[in-house]
């Protein structure tokens, strides 16, 4: 009998997320969650709102971030996990429910580029994570120079005068801009001073400097005046440049502001712990009972109709001979792996007799290993040898034309890969 089982000390991901408030008040916090290796977003979205005790009327816009933009949006809750990668950075952004059929507003941050001898010169490139936000669709310049202000109000650092005082020709002090009975409710936290100066000429000429932006925020197609309704030419989205004056970039936490962890990253000669599994363990989620996803409905020959089921593998009868195959080889649709996890198997007395359905009695459920086939390598390439038992307590090492002896307490290892075992003749 052949029996292939899965390694399931692998069976779970670790992954990291950064979790953004849009309320104003906090910073950014990353949380690192474990979900099904072979699980769907919803699995994802399920962990991290435990790890950061979602409300029933919150929920979560998670967006992989690339380059200091938003390069896609993750909605779709049967998606599989194996579609974001290790390398991936990926953001949480936190919203109330009812404000989910609000349009978003995209805030993408620019900086002035500085040259080789540390001179600012008259290029702006694109800095830490895009914020974001809900607001109307009759909303104003005034509506959304409010709401950026409250998204990074956190970050300012104590102690620094980060609320700049504009003045006007005559020296006389800033006003905060006003916002209309129609666009969206005020805004709470933070002044609004940076956005308006009494006697400007123009009708914005603050300090920060809003743009209506493409979603890569590369073309600044129109500048955001305040008391103006802002036209869209997407209605559900917003993408807006904002420009940061030198000496904001100073009062603020830019370095909080761009820090942005991976998925997964292993230090850079770190080597991740093994995992350990024993043979027993691989057995039991082989015949573990597996309810069937929606795609995988069972027709019913009683109702005649398409129902969810479960199905579950049971163990009748054992053979004289056993192979155990050990699943190391993990596919996805876009991915390839080797699993190196140690799986701890008798040598001696292999007990199968709790996962046995029947049992008459009359045969031996014990097995003693005879054979290890391993492989080294990866998926690539690789190289296979054999453990070979040849009575008493004598083991050898087949290696292509090599023989050598080799003791009993290395015949285990993360190489193992198909393991021969023989039963047991009860005297």
């Amino acid at each position: 009998m052949y029996l292939s089982l899965p390694l399931p000390a692998t069976m779970m991901r670790t992954m990291t997320l950064t979790v953004i408030n849009t309320d104003g008040i906090s910073k950014p916090s990353e949380h690192t969650i474990n979900v099904p290796k072979h699980g769907k977003f919803e699995d994802l979205i399920r962990g991290l709102g435990v790890a950061c005790s979602l409300g029933i009327d919150e929920t979560f816009l998670v967006a992989e971030i690339y380059n200091n933009r938003i390069i896609r949006y993750l909605e779709e809750p049967a998606d599989a996990l194996s579609l974001i990668r290790d390398g991936d950075q990926l953001v949480a952004y936190r919203f109330m429910k009812n404000v989910e059929e609000v349009p978003l507003v995209v805030f993408m941050h620019q900086q002035m580029e500085q040259d080789m001898h540390g001179k600012l010169s008259s290029s702006w490139m694109p800095f830490g994570i895009p914020h974001v936000s809900r607001l109307c669709s009759s909303a104003t310049g005034s509506d959304i120079c409010n709401q950026y202000l409250k998204l990074v109000k956190p970050f300012e650092i104590p102690g620094k005068d980060s609320e700049a005082h504009v003045h006007n020709s005559q020296g006389t002090a800033p006003i905060e801009v006003t916002e209309s009975e129609e666009t969206a409710p005020p805004v709470s936290g933070g002044d609004v001073n940076l956005c308006y100066e009494i006697g400007a000429e123009s009708l914005l000429d603050c300090e920060f400097q809003f743009y209506i932006t493409d979603e890569k925020g590369i073309q600044k197609e129109k500048k955001i005046v305040m008391n103006e309704i802002v036209e869209r030419k997407i209605p559900e989205h917003l993408y807006v440049a904002v420009c940061w004056p030198e000496k904001y970039v100073e009062q603020y936490d830019t370095r909080v502001l761009s820090s942005l962890p991976l998925v997964s990253k292993p230090g850079l000669f770190s080597k991740k712990p093994q995992e350990t599994v024993s043979l027993y363990k691989c057995l039991e989620a082989f015949l573990k009972e597996e309810p069937l996803g929606p795609e995988d409905m069972w027709y019913c020959p009683g109702c005649k109709e398409h129902c969810q089921a479960s199905k579950k593998l049971d163990l009748w009868r054992l053979p004289e001979i056993l192979v155990i195959h050990l699943k190391r080889f993990s596919y996805s649709r876009f991915f390839k792996n080797k699993l190196e996890t140690y799986v701890d198997f008798p040598v001696d007395n292999l007990d199968l007799s709790t996962y046995i359905a029947y049992t008459t009695g009359e045969l031996s459920n014990r097995y003693m290993l005879y054979a290890v086939s391993n492989h080294f390598g990866s998926m690539g390439g690789g190289h296979y040898t054999a453990f070979v038992h040849h009575g008493g307590d004598r083991w050898y090492d087949f290696d292509d034309s090599h023989v050598s002896p080799v003791s009993q307490d290395k015949i285990k290892s993360a190489a193992a890969y198909v393991l021969f075992y023989r039963r047991v003749v009860e005297v």
